[in-house]
């Protein structure tokens, strides 16, 4: 049988070129519209599943528990369809996970409390439903021990399906899973009102600051700056600054003379991050004369280095080669010496993949 040169062409590029639905469909985008309608995402119907290896249960339990901690952070929850919402929530919880989904990223922060794919023990899956379509955001939360049948066992309950089920219980009603939808819906106000509240605690405060690369802009730019002036929240907060993009330059610029080793470091790495997505070469300047000071630290030294090699520029070459061959020549066995010598190395590469072997060292 003859297969003609044109007919095999068509095959392959066929197969080069398709490519299933599917994969297209991981990521739901929403219209601008739809956006800015769940950043005002006030009312949230809240609809339970609830399964066990004997069956589907009363959600009651995961119902209330999901309820309770959305309730404490600002949303109003109704439990009843009929009654006017924005969003359904979906909160499915079995003994034993059926089904391992993809890890949910939004291009440039990763998503926290996305499925596992190896986890089977018991888990509640939450996704969300809005203006007829499903949300791309899927959440996970899981019980301490992976076999509910064991575990109900060694604490001398008979029934591990219920057993499960109130360790899921009591995880949502500790998760924060209300916090990366509101980052998911870039909700800022909210998550801003909470980041500067007196009354919000030291982990949610944390948490909030992990998710503040998901909500750039004015709003939590002003937020992180309150924040920043907190002992214990100083660098963190000064580290998300970086999510901010340049408005936050002058800020950063200023911390890199700040009396703290740690707020310095930070601030390095936090305009290393916005050179990064910026291209803004002007912050290079004052980074390549704070990193060939006398008296920097090491740990600041190397955060510098590698802000340097995230923006890369020929500027930083002979700097940077300068450095290397000093900390390259220098007998010290200090860890630190040794993460400046890796940075130093990888700036070089961004910057030019052959400039580390024209230094000579």
């Amino acid at each position: 049988m003859r297969i003609s040169l044109s007919w095999l062409i068509s095959l392959v590029l066929l197969g080069t070129w398709y490519v299933p639905p599917r994969i297209f469909a991981e990521r739901i985008l929403f219209n601008p519209q739809q956006k800015a309608q769940l950043q005002r995402v006030e009312t949230i119907f809240v609809k339970a599943v609830a399964l066990t290896e004997k069956g589907l249960v009363d959600p009651i339990l995961i119902e209330r528990a999901a309820a309770d901690r959305l309730t404490a952070t600002g949303f109003t929850v109704i439990t009843a369809e009929s009654k006017p919402h924005d969003v359904v929530l979906k909160v499915r919880c079995d003994e034993r996970k059926p089904w391992a989904g993809i890890r949910k990223s939004d291009g440039e922060v990763q998503q926290s409390g996305a499925p596992s794919r190896n986890w089977k023990g018991p888990a509640c899956r939450l996704s969300y439903f809005f203006d007829g379509q499903k949300g791309p955001w899927q959440y996970e939360i899981r019980t301490p021990f992976d076999n509910a049948w064991e575990a109900a066992k060694a604490g001398g309950h008979d029934d591990a399906g219920q057993f499960a089920l109130q360790h899921l219980g009591q995880a949502l009603r500790e998760s924060n899973f209300p916090l990366d939808l509101a980052a998911e819906w870039k909700q800022a106000e909210r998550l801003s009102s909470f980041l500067t509240g007196p009354k919000t605690d030291k982990a949610t405060k944390f948490k909030i600051l992990s998710l503040a690369g998901h909500v750039p802009g004015d709003i939590m730019l002003q937020a992180l700056q309150q924040i920043r002036t907190e002992a214990d929240f100083a660098a963190p907060a000064t580290v998300a600054l970086g999510f901010m993009g340049e408005p936050a330059i002058p800020t950063l610029l200023d911390l890199l003379s700040d009396p703290s080793v740690d707020i310095q470091a930070a601030a390095a790495e936090a305009l290393g991050e916005i050179g990064a997505h910026s291209g803004n070469v002007g912050i290079l300047p004052p980074l390549l004369a704070m990193m060939q000071a006398p008296d920097i630290h090491l740990r600041v030294q190397t955060e510098i280095v590698r802000a340097i090699g995230k923006m890369p520029d020929f500027q930083s070459v002979e700097p940077l080669q300068q450095l290397a061959l000093k900390a390259w020549t220098d007998r010290s066995n200090d860890p630190l010496m040794q993460e400046l010598r890796e940075a130093v190395d990888w700036s070089l590469w961004q910057i030019n993949p052959t400039a580390h072997t024209e230094a000579g060292y």
